[in-house]
């Protein structure tokens, strides 16, 4: 039930659409590293005497390993919250439309059977 603004109310969406998009693209990228990040520990894992007067040890690869345990960990939460957010989201917005709808209906009322003298005594102000 869009009403005058409903050209606003499509850009809003608009606007959240291109923003989720974006979001899904950084939670691509991250498994992105995590894979290549993943082959990479893999093939130095096996290949670590040779790299060991490279300055790359054991431990250096565990370090990277439990970073990359705590990204995925990370990236799981952020997905969790961004679904929970996005369902807020449709709910506060259904509820704004809902309220501005009862606003107007509301608002008609004392338009149409009161002075625009008498408006503000019922708390409608005429911004013209």
């Amino acid at each position: 039930m869009m009403r005058n603004n409903g050209k606003s109310t499509f850009f809003v969406n608009f606007a959240m659409v291109i923003h989720l998009l974006n979001v899904k693209n950084m939670s691509k990228t991250i498994d992105l590293q995590v894979e290549k990040s993943n082959t990479l520990l893999k093939a130095f894992r096996e290949h670590l005497s040779d790299l060991i007067d490279k300055g790359v040890n054991a431990e250096q690869l565990n370090e990277m390993e439990r970073k990359l345990a705590e990204l995925k960990v990370a990236n799981e939460t952020c997905d969790r919250m961004r679904d929970e957010l996005s369902n807020q989201v449709k709910i506060t917005n259904a509820l704004l439309q809902d309220v501005k709808e009862n606003y107007l209906e509301k608002k008609k009322v004392i338009k149409g059977y009161y002075l625009q003298e008498e408006w503000s005594k019922y708390g409608v102000i005429d911004k013209r």
